[in-house]
């Protein structure tokens, strides 16, 4: 299943924070589009994604974020 998150109205850490509980309540299969805004650090949830074992490809120049369970 296909899921989406805003997340352009707020400021870190409310993102980073947001995108982590929803990712755990995916399941196999599952992917998590995250829209962030420029004041949000991509970097930040790049090593939220390896840290949990999670797939994540950014598109930073949009700074969109597609994780997904392996």
């Amino acid at each position: 299943m296909y899921y989406f998150l805003d997340l352009t109205g707020y400021a870190c850490p409310i993102p980073l924070l947001t995108t982590k509980k929803a990712m755990t309540d995916l399941k196999k299969g599952d992917s998590l589009e995250v829209v962030l805004n420029q004041q949000s650090s991509l970097t930040d949830f790049e090593l939220l994604a390896k840290e949990q074992g999670w797939l994540c490809e950014i598109q930073a120049v949009e700074n969109r974020m597609i994780f997904a369970i392996p």
